[in-house]
């Protein structure tokens, strides 16, 4: 590379933000895995609140009551489904951070590229199916609050 953007001479700032995308590329894929991991961090602290909460709650409120006796299976299901849906989560999390041989001929740059796009794209699309996994746990883990709540 001349030093030259669009056939012209660098000016400071062309050169800064052209300096930052490099960087903020060469740390995507340390960035997404790190991500996973605070999600991996963040799940097992959830599913470790929800055991407690679980096994501490007088469950017997929502299970014996005359209200929910034709709703036994789908309240258990739906009280089991958080931590179900964690576990996907985890799955996903997990992952984007296993490893994937690649060949990669180091003399074609453009080989090189493609190759490190399809590695950033899948650990990102894991990613974000676990976060949309997670989202959708916290719906289910709030209608699990408020049918508790609401046979009190």
């Amino acid at each position: 590379m001349n030093g030259e953007i669009s056939g012209k001479p660098p000016q400071a700032a062309d050169v800064f933000w052209r300096d930052i995308i490099l960087q903020m590329a060469k740390e995507s894929i340390s960035s997404i895995e790190d991500s996973a991991k605070n999600l991996i961090a963040a799940v097992s602290f959830l599913e470790g609140v929800y055991f407690h909460a679980i096994s501490f709650a007088d469950m017997r409120v929502v299970f014996g009551s005359t209200r929910y006796f034709d709703y036994h299976w789908l309240l258990v299901s739906l009280f089991s489904a958080p931590i179900l849906l964690w576990f996907a989560v985890l799955g996903c999390a997990t992952l984007v951070l296993t490893t994937k041989i690649y060949k990669v001929h180091p003399e074609e740059p453009e080989d090189a590229k493609h190759v490190f796009e399809e590695i950033a794209s899948a650990k990102q699309r894991w990613l974000m199916r676990s976060l949309y996994t997670l989202m959708v746990s916290f719906v289910v883990l709030f209608v699990d609050i408020y049918i508790f709540l609401g046979a009190r």
